[in-house]
C-alpha cells in the first residue's frame, strides 16, 4: 500500500472532517440508544434485560469515540452491521412503524460516519506526524581546522 504525502495545508482539512464524522457519530450512537429506550418502555415486550441487550454493546462505544481512537470506528462499522440488518428485517415486516425506518436511516448513518472517521482521523494522524518539525541533530565539529 502506497503511503500518501501530506503537508501542512491537507492537516487541518483532515481534522475538520474527521470532527464532522465525530460528531455524527456520538450523535447517532446516541439516537440510537434512545430508539431502544423508547422501545423497551413503550413495547409490551420492552424489559430492561432487553434494553440491556440491544443498547449496551452500542453504547460502550461512545467513551472511544470521545478519546478519538480510530480502531473504536472501525469496530463500531462492523457492530452496526447487525443492527441495521435487524432493522431492516423489522421494517419489512408488515406490522412495522417509523421507529424501525428511523433505525434504518440512523444505522446507516452511522455506518458511513464511523467509515470515513476513522479514515480521516488515520490519515489526520500520519499527516501530523509527517509535518512535525523535529530539532535537527547538531553537526560534527570538524577537526584540525583551527
Amino acid at each position: 500500500m502506497k503511503i500518501p504525502l501530506y503537508t501542512q495545508n491537507d492537516i487541518a482539512p483532515l481534522q475538520r472532517k474527521y470532527a464532522q464524522a465525530r460528531l455524527i457519530c456520538i450523535a447517532s450512537l446516541i439516537v440510537l440508544g434512545l430508539i431502544f429506550t423508547w422501545a423497551s418502555l413503550t413495547e409490551t415486550s420492552g424489559s430492561v434485560v432487553r434494553w440491556c441487550i440491544q443498547a449496551l454493546p452500542v453504547l460502550l462505544f461512545i467513551p472511544g469515540c470521545v478519546r478519538g481512537h480510530y480502531r473504536t470506528y472501525s469496530w463500531l462499522c462492523f457492530v452496526v452491521l447487525f443492527y441495521f440488518t435487524g432493522f431492516v428485517v423489522s421494517a419489512m415486516t408488515p406490522n412495522s412503524d417509523a421507529l424501525d425506518i428511523v433505525g434504518v436511516v440512523v444505522t446507516a448513518v452511522l455506518f458511513c460516519a464511523a467509515m470515513m472517521g476513522s479514515r480521516w482521523r488515520q490519515h489526520s494522524l500520519l499527516a501530523v506526524e509527517q509535518n512535525t518539525t523535529l530539532p535537527h541533530p547538531p553537526k560534527p565539529a570538524t577537526k584540525g581546522l583551527s
